[in-house]
């Protein structure tokens, strides 16, 4: 899948689910610091950077979409 219909699909619905992760105050702090530096939440940062790993790691989800 290419990159464009796999962002597409990742990111289409309603972002119902959580996920939930213990950070030190040094990296919520960084953080928090980029997200305002791109004028987005930290939750739209950390959505941005996991998007941007699924897409390097695409041969891992080749199925998804297709």
């Amino acid at each position: 899948m290419d990159e464009i219909k796999l962002r597409k699909h990742l990111l289409k619905n309603n972002k119902t689910e959580r996920i939930i992760f213990a950070a030190t105050p040094e990296m919520k702090a960084a953080l928090e610091e980029l997200a305002e530096e791109r004028c987005v939440s930290v939750s739209a940062l950390l959505t941005e950077l996991a998007v941007a790993e699924l897409i390097s790691n695409r041969e891992l989800i080749a199925d998804w979409g297709e």
